[in-house]
């Protein structure tokens, strides 16, 4: 879809939602003005949910079909080597680009354009939310929700920066079709942008103990600052953020609870998004194209807990956890449990499966399983790493916090790393068990600068075993396979034709 049209379409979306009751006030017809639609602290309520409202679609299969995986999954997991696909030769060819490194044009393109819709909703309420004539219950309310439109517009330029380096800076409305199109600006001026905003943004939003529940905090927005200056080497700046999170947030007292869904929003969330069961509109379906296909009918009842359970069919198992990843884990880890179980599937091959969303739930393909994005374990792993990579021989200190996340897992022998490079190898190795399957392995080895030394040995390690690594008998990796190294993607074709400031 081309970027202008969907400026357009997500701009008449929000003006129709928040439009005046005088349906003969009318803008002009020529331009995206806003000026007469948000006149009431209700308008900007409704407006920030809006914001929130595209989350719940990106992160989740509203289309039922059996055939996707959530994209933070799928750029975070499998396109690392966490993860692959149990390959299914009735339903596609031998590869998916994303699991076998295959160079591709627009990989990940997709979400440039939800990005920016994103970002075209926070910008309609920036605009006006400081006029006068509104009247407000209190300046808290009106700060609390402007904090929420700034984090929002930060976070999406911190993925624009992460996955494509240079993109298109807006901060005001689009008035008019022409100005959707403006010049790409450098990926530095892109991550200012996410620190002025995410900074105002803390110091206006509610913290948690005082949010309404799902909606981002003054700590959420510490966390992206926090995270931007680990990628930025502002360790020290990091440290400051990570530290100022100890009290407000707090690990749950097993890791089994952190994914409960009865303990959604818990004491250890920093953000996740909000899904619902009881409606299937707002539910969530994870787990469900993470099963090894094919499943019979009588195995997903007794998985999901549900009585109208269907067979799955026409797919394949995604996000299927590599011999590498379950090496990774140490024996008596209680996140292993939490996240893998081998489940038979209809072909009664017996096959490792990702089950960290999966709880018993009601209704066929209608779960109640929140997506997690930031929780504080990932904070105190942080805090590790700003920590080790400063000078002073602090390593000590760095592994008390990797050692306080790991004995919440039942490992009770804290590791023995001691030297910056020892803890630093600690600290991405606990990053992989805590936190797989929540969209962060490739992120940390872009961080860590290992890409292509650890896509060319798990490369090696498919190309010797592809039955142990779910190809099938008879089957190999096309020669393109893991080849492609790249830590930045390609700009979508779609934004390029209609762009005339992007060759």
């Amino acid at each position: 879809m081309k970027f202008k049209y969907i400026l357009l379409t997500v701009l008449t979306v929000v003006l129709l939602n928040a439009c005046s009751e005088d349906f003969l006030d009318r803008p002009s017809q020529s331009a995206l003005t806003s000026a007469v639609y948000f006149k009431t602290q209700a308008d900007f309520e409704s407006a920030v949910n809006g914001i929130y409202a595209p989350l719940r679609t990106f992160y989740n299969n509203q289309t039922k079909n059996n055939t996707w995986v959530p994209p933070n999954l799928q750029m975070g997991d499998m396109h690392s080597d966490n993860a692959r696909y149990y390959y299914n030769p009735n339903y596609r060819a031998v590869s998916e680009s994303s699991a076998d490194f295959i160079p591709e044009p627009n990989q990940f393109s997709g979400y440039w354009n939800s990005y920016y819709s994103w970002i075209s909703r926070a910008n309609q309420v920036l605009a006006m939310i400081d006029n006068e004539g509104i009247e407000w219950e209190s300046t808290a309310v009106r700060d609390n929700l402007k904090g929420q439109a700034l984090f929002m517009r930060a976070w999406s330029y911190w993925w624009l920066a992460q996955l494509y380096g240079d993109a298109c800076i807006h901060l005001e409305p689009v008035a008019s079709v022409e100005e959707a199109s403006v010049p790409l600006s450098p990926e530095s001026e892109i991550i200012g942008i996410v620190i002025t905003d995410a900074t105002a943004a803390s110091t206006l939003l509610l913290n948690k103990a005082n949010q309404q529940p799902g909606r981002v905090t003054s700590g959420t927005a510490k966390m992206l600052l926090a995270e931007v200056a680990i990628w930025e080497k502002d360790y020290g700046t990091a440290e400051t953020l990570l530290e100022s999170l100890a009290g407000e947030y707090s690990l749950m007292l097993t890791y089994a609870d952190v994914f409960d869904p009865n303990q959604k929003n818990n004491a250890e969330s920093i953000f996740e998004i909000q899904y619902s069961g009881a409606t299937s509109t707002y539910s969530s379906n994870f787990a469900y194209p993470m099963m090894p296909y094919p499943m019979s009918a009588d195995t997903m009842a007794k998985l999901t807990g549900v009585s109208n359970a269907t067979a799955l069919t026409e797919g394949e198992g995604y996000c299927t956890p590599t011999p590498l990843l379950l090496a990774a884990y140490e024996p008596g880890d209680e996140r292993f449990d939490v996240t893998i179980r081998y489940i038979y599937n209809a072909n009664d091959s017996l096959v490792p499966t990702c089950v960290k969303y999966l709880h018993p739930h009601s209704l066929n393909f209608q779960a109640d399983e929140n997506m997690p994005i930031w929780r504080y374990a990932e904070a105190l792993l942080y805090l590790a790493e700003a920590i080790n990579e400063q000078p002073g021989s602090r390593q000590a200190e760095a592994m008390g916090y990797v050692n306080e996340v790991r004995n919440r897992a039942g490992l009770v022998d804290n590791t023995t790393a001691t030297t910056q490079q020892e803890v630093r190898d600690a600290i991405l190795q606990e990053r992989r068990i805590e936190l797989a399957f929540e969209g962060k392995r490739f992120w940390d080895l872009v961080r860590f600068d290992l890409v292509e030394d650890v896509v060319t040995d798990y490369g090696a390690a498919v190309r010797a075993d592809p039955i142990g690594y779910y190809l099938g008998i008879g089957i190999d990796p096309v020669p393109t396979a893991f080849t492609d190294f790249r830590t930045k993607f390609e700009i979508p074709d779609g934004e390029r034709l209609v762009n005339p400031y992007i060759d």
